[in-house]
């Protein structure tokens, strides 16, 4: 016999699991969650955990000043460890035109509540980052309070509390279809289920499940490749910096580093061995400490890119409904439109933020 729930969740990550627990929150308790893997094994597992409120749309400053009360409330709310490392985020650019817009963008996060927003002039680079060589910098843009978390807990957390709450949650379970019938959805996996309701929480892998619906998504797996590395700059501060003209990249991680070169497209032939290579060249100049680090481990992890830069977040049919292509910034933004997608197939939006520009089928471009 085909086994028929409430509300089928598709996607063990951040996303689909806040989608379970504020769907609990909405009363509902006939949920069933399935993930293909193992739980946060996707774009989740892969992200670095950056947590930051530099961005540059009403919508992303907002879901980042909520990201960012998630992520450091999280551990009390749920009474489990959820750790957020308040390392701070550190962006810097030599170019006027990218200083310019992170001005613009410091501006608006302002007039948004977000006033821990500073930006700095080359010389005033070492309070957040006294490694640094600013040689060739106009300065940059630091938010101290912002940070790097571990998203597993996260999802950990939220999962924990839905199950709590009644949910159900089955791993290595992978949807190969959804199709209507009969007025419900009719999942096909490992065995079939019939919900009255599908979310589609599936990352880069929401787009061939969407295709069938008219819908060309575009999302997909992006390759970040990082390293990890010997213990390093003891006792300074690391925030998660970037240097947006080279994409050179580091964080805090324990007593090391992680280290990376963020690309919006990886060069053919990307490797570790590569990217460390030209890590260490792009290091000499920005940070010569960290040129000749030794690498204990090596990391790899898929994130999910494509789109217009928006998450696609709505209702696609009558029934079925998405969240899905956050660009990599799943982790900030993941646990918030979780629950204002809740909020909203409850029949209970947010009367404070309206995210109907973020339906899946808009105009490429349209979402503020």
């Amino acid at each position: 016999m085909v086994e028929r729930v409430g509300t089928l969740v598709v996607g063990g990550g951040i996303v689909g699991a806040a989608v379970a627990y504020y769907l609990t929150q909405e009363g509902e308790i006939d949920i069933l969650l399935v993930e293909q893997n193992e739980l946060a094994s996707g774009s989740t597992g892969g992200s670095f955990g950056g947590v930051r409120q530099q961005f540059s749309t009403p919508h992303e400053i907002e879901f980042s000043r909520r990201g960012l009360e998630f992520w450091k409330t999280a551990g009390a709310v749920f009474d489990t460890a959820v750790p957020f490392f308040q390392t701070g985020y550190l962006l810097v650019t030599g170019q006027p035109e990218i200083m310019a817009k992170l001005h613009e963008a410091a501006q608006l996060q302002a007039s948004m509540g977000l006033t821990d927003v500073h930006i700095l002039d080359p010389e005033q680079l070492d309070q957040a980052a006294p490694w640094m060589n600013p040689e060739g910098l106009l300065g940059g843009c630091w938010t101290p309070g912002d940070g790097r978390v571990t998203p597993p807990d996260g999802v950990r957390a939220l999962i924990n509390a839905a199950k709590a709450r009644g949910a159900q949650v089955r791993e290595h379970w992978p949807v190969r279809e959804i199709a209507p019938r009969d007025g419900q959805w009719l999942v096909s996996g490992p065995q079939e289920v019939e919900a009255q309701r599908v979310v589609v929480c599936a990352g880069y892998w929401s787009s061939q499940l969407m295709r069938p619906f008219g819908l060309d998504l575009t999302i997909r797996p992006y390759q970040l490749l990082g390293a990890i590395s010997e213990p390093a700059l003891p006792g300074q501060t690391v925030p998660l910096t970037i240097d947006l003209d080279t994409g050179f990249c580091v964080e805090r991680e324990g007593q090391s580093l992680v280290l990376a070169i963020l690309y919006e497209e990886n060069p053919p032939g990307w490797s570790h061995e590569r990217m460390l290579e030209e890590f260490a060249e792009l290091a000499r100049r920005r940070a010569p400490q960290l040129s000749e680090l030794k690498v204990v481990r090596y990391t790899t992890g898929n994130v999910d890119l494509g789109g217009d830069g928006q998450p696609y977040v709505g209702e696609v049919e009558p029934g079925l409904w998405m969240a899905a292509g956050f660009g990599g910034h799943g982790t900030m933004h993941g646990p918030v439109v979780g629950k204002l997608l809740a909020q909203l197939m409850a029949g209970r939006p947010d009367p404070t933020l309206d995210i109907s520009d973020l339906n899946p089928r808009r105009a490429p471009g349209a979402a503020g």
